[in-house]
C-alpha cells in the first residue's frame, strides 16, 4: 500500500493536519528500516557527493505547495477540500518523479515532505493554546505534538554557544516545531502526556514582565505533617497509604498556610512533596488559589504554576495535580513507577498503584518553556522520564518526592537530563517526614545547565535547611530564586541564594 492509499483508506479519521502527520509519520516506521540511510540517499543533499537524489527539488517544491494549502485551512476551502487537494498534490508529484533507488523508499520520500509541511505549517501558525496530542481522530502508532523549543534559557544558550543537542538519526529529529512520542514507548495502560498551554492575559502586565524577564523563582514546601501518613500493608508486599483522619484538617490548615508565605514571596512556581498531598488538601488548594485570585489578585499577581504534591486516592493511585495561578486545575499526574524496597529487616514493600501512569502533563509556559512534573521513583527508575524529557526537551522537571536518598534516587538521573538536553533544569521537593531530620538537613536540590569549554554539564545545589529551625519544625519554606541572565549562565550561577523561612 503506498502513500496515497493509506491516507484514503483513513481519510474519515483525518480531522486536523496533525491526524495526517500521524499517518505519515506510521507509514514512514512500518516502511523503512534504515532511518539513516533513508535520510542521508532519499532526504539529504550535497554539493561533493557524486549522485544526489534527483526528486529532491521536487519534493521540497512540494512540501512548500502543501503548506500552502494548509494555511488557507478557515480562509479558503473547508479541510475537507484541502484534503482532496493534498491527495491530487500526491499523485502529481509521484507522476513526475524520476526514477532512483527503490520504491518504498520514494513512496517515503512522499510521506516524508507531507510531514515537512505540516512542522512548516505549524511554524507559520505558532504554538496556539490547544491541548495536545494534536491527532485526535488517528493515533494508531503516534501522538503528534509542537513545541518551539524556544525556552527561558534560549537567549544565554545562543550568546555562549551552546552546542546542538546530539540527536539519534531518526526522522522524528528532523522537524523543528513537531514533536512525535512513538505508542510503543509507553507502558500498557498508560496514556500519552497532555500538553496544554498557561494563558496569559496579553494586558496581565505582572506575569508578562515575568514571561519576558530572564529570573524564576521556585519555592518548594517540603512539608510532612508528623503522623499524618501511615504505610499499610495489603496483600503479601503490596502497601497502600493511609492519612489519619483526625490530622487532616489541621494538615490542610497548614499547608494552606504556608502556600500563602510562598505566594507573598512572590513564587513564580510552587512546588509540594510526595504523598502529604491528599486529596482533601488537593482540593482545598485548588480553592485556595481560585478565592484569592478573586479577592487578592495584587498578591497573585507573580504566580504561575502550583505543583500540589502527590496525594493517596481511593482507588489506589498516587496522584499529583497541576494548578494555574487562578486555580484552574491543568491536569494531573498519575505515578507509574512503584516503590519497591526492601527495609533494613529484609520486608519488601511495594506500591499498591491501581493505574499507573494513567495521566500525566505538561505545560507550557510562554517564553519560559515546558515544564514536567515527577513523582519520585518515576525519576528514579529513569526510562519513562528521561525519555519523555528527550521528546519533548523539557525546560523544567518539577519532582515531588518522598525518600531517604537524594543523591542515590535522583542526582545522577537529573543530571543525566540535563546533559541530554543541555536546557533542562530540575527541582527535587522531598519531604523532610521521609528523612532523619537530626542526621540529614537535605530537603532538595536543584539541577541546572552549565557551559564547560565546549560541553554542557549539569551542576547541583543541594538545598538545606537550617538545624535549629529543623529541630523546632513547624513548617517552613524555601525559595530558590534561577537567573538565566547571560552572565550567571556562563558563571555556572543559574542558583542564585537559597532562603529558608520557617513558619
Amino acid at each position: 500500500m503506498n502513500i496515497y492509499e493509506r491516507i484514503c483508506e483513513n481519510r474519515e479519521k483525518i480531522a486536523s493536519v496533525y491526524d495526517l502527520a500521524s499517518i505519515n509519520y506510521d507509514f514512514l516506521r512500518e516502511k523503512i528500516d534504515n532511518q539513516a540511510l533513508f535520510l542521508g540517499k532519499y532526504i539529504e543533499y550535497s554539493d561533493a557527493a557524486k549522485e544526489n537524489n534527483p526528486n529532491i527539488p521536487r519534493l521540497r517544491k512540494f512540501t512548500y505547495e502543501i503548506c500552502q494549502l494548509f494555511l488557507q485551512k478557515d480562509r479558503r476551502y473547508f479541510w475537507n477540500e484541502i484534503l482532496g487537494k493534498t491527495l491530487d498534490e500526491i499523485e502529481s508529484v509521484k507522476e513526475k518523479m524520476e526514477p532512483y533507488g527503490t520504491e518504498t523508499y520514494n513512496e517515503a520520500a512522499i510521506a516524508y515532505h507531507l510531514l515537512q509541511a505540516v512542522d512548516l505549517y505549524a511554524e507559520n501558525m505558532g504554538e496556539g493554546s490547544l491541548s495536545a496530542p494534536l491527532n485526535t481522530q488517528y493515533n494508531k502508532n503516534s501522538f503528534v505534538y509542537c513545541c518551539n523549543g524556544k525556552g527561558i534559557l534560549a537567549d544565554a544558550a545562543r550568546e555562549l554557544g551552546f552546542r546542538h543537542k546530539i540527536q539519534i538519526t531518526e526522522i522524528r529529529n528532523e522537524f523543528k516545531y513537531l514533536r512525535i512520542l512513538e505508542r510503543e514507548e509507553l507502558d500498557a495502560g498508560m496514556n500519552p502526556p497532555r500538553s496544554v498551554t498557561l494563558y496569559i492575559d496579553q494586558f496581565d502586565s505582572v506575569r508578562q514582565s515575568v514571561l519576558c524577564g530572564k529570573k524564576l523563582k521556585i519555592v518548594m514546601i517540603p512539608f510532612g505533617q508528623e503522623e499524618l501518613v501511615t504505610f499499610e500493608k495489603t496483600q503479601g508486599s503490596l502497601f497502600r497509604v493511609k492519612y489519619i483522619e483526625e490530622h487532616k484538617q489541621n494538615t490542610i490548615r497548614r499547608a494552606l498556610q504556608m502556600l500563602g508565605e510562598a505566594i507573598g514571596q512572590k513564587a513564580n512556581i510552587v512546588i509540594f512533596p510526595e504523598y502529604v498531598c491528599f486529596p482533601e488538601m488537593q482540593s482545598e488548594i485548588g480553592s485556595y488559589l481560585r478565592e484569592a485570585y478573586s479577592q487578592r489578585p495584587k498578591m497573585m499577581k507573580n504566580l504561575l504554576l502550583v505543583i500540589a504534591g502527590s496525594g493517596w486516592t481511593e482507588d489506589d493511585n498516587n496522584v499529583s495535580k497541576v494548578y494555574s495561578y487562578s486555580g484552574k486545575l491543568l491536569g494531573e499526574q498519575y505515578k507509574y513507577a512503584p516503590y519497591d524496597r526492601k527495609d533494613e529487616d529484609g520486608n519488601r514493600l511495594i506500591e499498591q498503584l491501581h493505574d499507573p501512569g494513567k495521566e500525566s502533563i505538561i505545560v507550557k509556559i510562554p517564553r519560559i518553556g515546558t515544564f514536567m512534573p515527577a513523582i519520585c521513583r518515576d525519576v528514579s527508575n529513569r526510562d519513562k522520564t528521561e525519555k519523555i524529557a528527550d521528546v519533548f526537551q523539557t525546560d523544567f522537571v518539577l519532582v515531588s518526592a518522598w525518600s531517604k536518598s537524594l543523591h542515590g534516587g535522583f542526582e545522577n538521573q537529573l543530571e543525566n537530563i540535563t546533559e541530554t538536553n543541555m536546557v533542562t533544569s530540575s527541582l527535587v521537593c522531598n519531604c523532610c517526614r521521609s528523612i532523619e531530620r537530626e542526621k540529614n538537613l537535605e530537603r532538595g536540590f536543584v539541577v541546572t545547565p552549565c557551559k564547560k569549554g565546549s560541553v554542557v554539564e549539569a551542576k547541583t545545589a543541594m538545598i538545606k535547611g537550617d538545624a535549629t529551625v529543623c529541630q523546632e519544625c513547624s513548617g517552613c519554606v524555601f525559595s530558590v530564586p534561577l537567573s538565566f541572565e547571560t552572565q550567571n549562565v556562563e558563571k555556572g550561577r543559574i542558583v542564585q541564594r537559597i532562603r529558608q523561612k520557617a513558619l
